[in-house]
């Protein structure tokens, strides 16, 4: 692909990076247009699995990722209330054998510092920061897409590419301007609250420092922890069901000691996930201002089919294509898998190509990611049911779990799968 293919990713999220850095990788000139003056990435900690890892990998990042990544020896599953071990899935080598790739977890910063240092580094990528997609318009014929540009200056311009990526995440307004499938369905409630803060260790007793990622599963609320940064900082998150907990459904400041009244209504939490909460209320670090942040779930169905990831020369990335609720722990892993797939589809095109080879390799790249990407989706929505399960069904989960609990909670269809699948040698 020659330099005078030019390319157009909206959005400056991990999506945006990553599909830019990869377009830019395969010979197009590529704008990446962000709305912000520097790139900014909200939250604390996501979690990379084997799947995305060995994309990072691909791309050469797996050493300036890995050095500001933990990568916890185990997954373990807990009782909310008794703090009781219920499963455990090793992690660290295992998976590492298993795999080709570790399971690692990251502050959502590091990573996005990460793929913007290589981004600058990119040739044939141009960075558009603090600059406003007002409209897209569509050439005639559908020979190329352009994009209404306002910088911060108040100045309009014109940007013209043979395709569009729209990575603007889930909020993003850009799909409705599509005639992708399902481009005007609104985001919907998920009925799901998540409650997040991070700690230094170090500002922890010894008894409450942890390697590893914890699940402590309860009545209409799960909690995750993990640590950050070769495990300086431990990562909290606890998500409730809002129907059975008050909310207030607005994304900013928690109050924790009345999310902790009102979650021990229904039982006691257990000792030290307690402590830590109470801990990070006192010491933890500011996120947005507020140590501890509110955020109400927000979704579309499942992909419904490839129509609604691409068309014509335009594609949807990411939170923006296909957001998700967090029980599987996937949401940024998807989108770094979105990236790789569409380079794999891309790759070989010459500038001299046939005028319909872009348009048929993202319907390509979007029959590929569509059923993958909705059953990730499906999934992460079915752990919650399972996570918040009560009565009977909650006795035969934790039954199950202390059974077959490395079985039940490893994945191999999605670790081992993706757009670079395990090395048989691995």
């Amino acid at each position: 692909m020659q330099a005078t293919s030019q390319a157009l990713v909206a959005g400056g999220g991990i999506a945006g990076l990553s599909a830019a850095i990869v377009l830019a990788e395969q010979g197009f000139a590529t704008t990446l247009i962000e709305q912000t003056p520097q790139f900014v990435e909200v939250g604390a900690g996501l979690q990379i699995g084997p799947n995305a890892w060995r994309c990072l990998r691909a791309w050469g990042l797996e050493r300036d990722v890995l050095a500001v990544s933990s990568l916890p020896h185990a997954m373990v599953a807990k009782n909310l209330h008794t703090g009781a071990v219920l499963g455990m899935l090793p992690l660290g080598l295992t998976a590492q054998q298993r795999y080709g790739a570790p399971y690692a977890t990251v502050l959502r910063a590091d990573l996005l510092h990460c793929l913007a240092q290589r981004a600058r580094q990119t040739e044939r990528l141009t960075l558009r920061m603090a600059g406003q997609v007002q409209a897209i318009d569509s050439h005639a014929a559908g020979q190329a897409v352009s994009l209404r540009i306002a910088g911060a200056d108040g100045v309009t311009q014109q940007l013209q590419g043979e395709l569009l990526l729209i990575a603007d995440g889930a909020g993003g307004r850009l799909r409705q301007q599509t005639a992708l499938e399902a481009a005007q369905e609104p985001l919907s409630r998920s009925g799901y609250t998540a409650y997040r803060g991070i700690i230094r260790q170090s500002a922890l007793p010894q008894c409450l420092r942890s390697q590893q990622v914890s699940a402590w599963l309860g009545k209409h609320l799960h909690a995750v922890t993990y640590p950050l940064r070769d495990s300086e900082w431990l990562n909290v998150v606890l998500i409730a069901n809002e129907a059975a907990l008050a909310h207030s459904t607005r994304r900013g400041s928690a109050d924790i000691q009345a999310v902790l009244a009102n979650i021990e209504r229904h039982g006691p939490l257990a000792k030290d996930l307690k402590d830590t909460i109470l801990a990070i209320e006192a010491h933890g670090m500011n996120t947005l201002g507020y140590r501890w942040t509110e955020w109400p779930l927000r979704i579309r169905r499942p992909v419904p089919s490839p129509r609604a990831l691409a068309a014509g020369r335009m594609a949807l990335l990411g939170d923006a294509a296909h957001p998700m609720v967090p029980f599987l722990a996937q949401g940024a892993a998807m989108a770094i898998e979105d990236a790789q797939q569409l380079g794999q589809c891309l790759q070989g095109l010459q500038a001299d190509a046939p005028a319909q080879a872009i348009p048929a390799a993202l319907a390509q790249w979007a029959r590929l990611r569509a059923a993958r990407v909705a059953k990730v989706q499906k999934q992460a929505l079915r752990n919650g049911r399972i996570f918040h399960a009560q009565g009977l069904v909650r006795h035969g989960r934790d039954a199950a779990l202390r059974l077959m609990g490395a079985y039940l909670m490893d994945k191999p269809w999605l670790f081992a799968g993706g757009p670079v699948p395990k090395s048989k040698k691995a």
